[in-house]
This record gives C-alpha cells, sequence and structure tokens, in this order.
C-alpha cells in the first residue's frame, strides 16, 4: 500500500470550503495536542518533581542547621575533660551510649583503626536518632566525626545504612 498524496489532495480539493476548514482544524489540534503531550507534559512532570527534592533538601538543610545550634549550645554548656585518666575508651563510650540511646540493635560492626578512632557500621537504623546520638556523643564526650557516608535503604525508605569515623 502506497502513500499517494496526490489522491488525498484531489479528495481535499473536492471538499466543500466547510469541510476542508474542519480537516485543517482538526489536524492542526491533532498535532498541538501530540506536542503537549509527548513535549510538554513530561517537563511539566519533571519540573513537580524537582520542585518537591528541592523542597526536601531544604527542610533536611534546615534540620541539621537546628541541630547544629543544639550541638553547639550543648557543646558550651559542658565543661571540658582536660585529664585524659578520666577519659574512658572510645570503644566504651560508644558501647555504652549506644544501648543507652537504643542505638546498638543498628550497629553491625565496629573496628578500632587507630588509638582515638572507631569506624562503626550501621544498618537499618532511624537518620534522626542517629543524628541525636552524635550530638550527645560531641556534646558530653567530645566525640566527633571524621568521616560519614549515608545511604537510604532500598526497602524502607524512613531507615538509612551508615558508615561513620569517630574520633576523640
Amino acid at each position: 500500500m502506497k502513500l499517494n498524496i496526490n489522491n488525498y489532495l484531489k479528495q481535499f480539493a473536492g471538499l466543500s470550503p466547510r469541510e476542508r476548514f474542519l480537516s485543517v482544524l482538526a489536524t492542526v489540534l491533532v498535532l498541538f495536542y501530540g506536542v503537549y503531550l509527548f513535549v510538554v507534559a513530561p517537563i511539566l512532570a519533571d519540573n513537580i518533581v524537582l520542585e518537591q527534592k528541592i523542597k526536601a533538601q531544604q527542610q533536611a538543610y534546615q534540620y541539621l542547621n537546628n541541630i547544629s545550634t543544639e550541638v553547639i549550645r550543648l557543646r558550651n554548656q559542658q565543661p571540658k575533660m582536660d585529664n585524659d585518666e578520666q577519659r574512658l575508651s572510645l570503644m566504651a563510650i560508644i558501647d555504652a551510649s549506644s544501648a543507652e540511646k537504643d542505638m546498638k540493635s543498628c550497629i553491625k560492626r565496629m573496628i578500632p583503626d587507630e588509638t582515638d578512632t572507631v569506624t562503626l557500621w550501621l544498618e537499618n537504623c532511624s537518620f534522626d536518632r542517629f543524628i541525636e546520638w552524635m550530638a550527645v556523643l560531641e556534646a558530653e564526650q567530645g566525640i566527633s566525626v571524621n568521616q560519614i557516608s549515608v545511604e537510604a535503604e532500598q526497602v524502607n525508605k524512613d531507615k538509612v545504612s551508615i558508615k561513620v569515623m569517630l574520633s576523640h
């Protein structure tokens, strides 16, 4: 079946002016709808998704700013420990505070790297509880985060997997 334009043009010429106008109008409407459906609509949908991602990032940024303010306030309230003999080992502090803050079940591995450095692997952990735990460790024990890697869990989006290096 060949596409013969001449036959279509002859049929078009044989139509009344009203029918020609309606045919052209219908063709233009179908073309505009096609452009909207395949070009404009996907761009608008992507724009909505990006705006939602931006709002989520802004909320996370605001939350972290609030937590950092709280950490600074707590750090300024606590007296600094100068005597190394009063310090507990980093592993003991992490073990005790993780049990106290109900984070012990999240810790899958704990490896001391150096004398005052420990690397932790946490899985299926609430990010909010983890941040609060880190704030308490920093404010009360002077433990700081050297490196951190956070990944959202695939199954439960409210939980994260974390690899964190802490030092005294």
